[in-house]
């Protein structure tokens, strides 16, 4: 007994320190100059496939002196006699949590202006999916907000006090296609 559980021990520590040297050997960025760190770069192609399956890619600056402030969310809505009806909103809320890294990596992505093909394809899948009948006019669109950035810190009823203020942009307009 006393056998399985030292190696119960050894392969949790022995998980943690490849999740945590997987995980930093992907985070390297600029190692130029340094041989050390450029071994390490040169080994990113092995840790990958584990970073990525298991959403640990997180190479933004969320904890840098510049973090993420938009907050974005994606409508889908489709027109039914003449009005818009919300087919689906895409967010952090509508994503099984072992999607999120993907598909909000995927939305992020469409609000490039230059991504037409991606928010085609996206909504052609969401008609199949969805069950939308051919023909049926379809939009995306943005809505989105930037959670202020203050000179000073502000206090708990100054935050509890502040609502965002959310903007709309009509990204695509379609609609369903018969092959989808």
């Amino acid at each position: 007994m006393k056998l399985l559980r030292g190696l119960c021990k050894t392969a949790v520590a022995a998980f943690c320190i490849w999740h945590m040297v997987a995980v930093g050997i992907y985070s390297l960025y600029t190692v130029d100059g340094y041989p050390l760190l450029e071994w390490l770069d040169s080994k990113r192609k092995h840790v990958r496939p584990y970073v990525l399956a298991t959403s640990q890619w997180q190479r933004w600056n969320l904890f840098s002196p510049d973090p993420l402030r938009s907050v974005i969310e994606m409508d889908f809505e489709m027109q039914v006699n003449g009005k818009w009806h919300l087919a689906y909103t895409l967010n952090q809320h509508t994503v099984s949590w072992w999607q999120r890294a993907p598909e909000l990596k995927t939305m992020r992505r469409m609000e490039n202006v230059n991504l037409d093909e991606l928010r085609e394809v996206y909504i052609q899948d969401l008609c199949k999916r969805r069950g939308i009948p051919p023909g049926t006019p379809m939009r995306v669109a943005k809505r989105w907000f930037v959670i202020p950035r203050n000179d000073k810190t502000q206090s708990r009823e100054w935050w509890n006090a502040w609502y965002p203020e959310w903007r709309f942009d009509i990204l695509q307009e379609t609609s369903c296609s018969a092959n989808a």
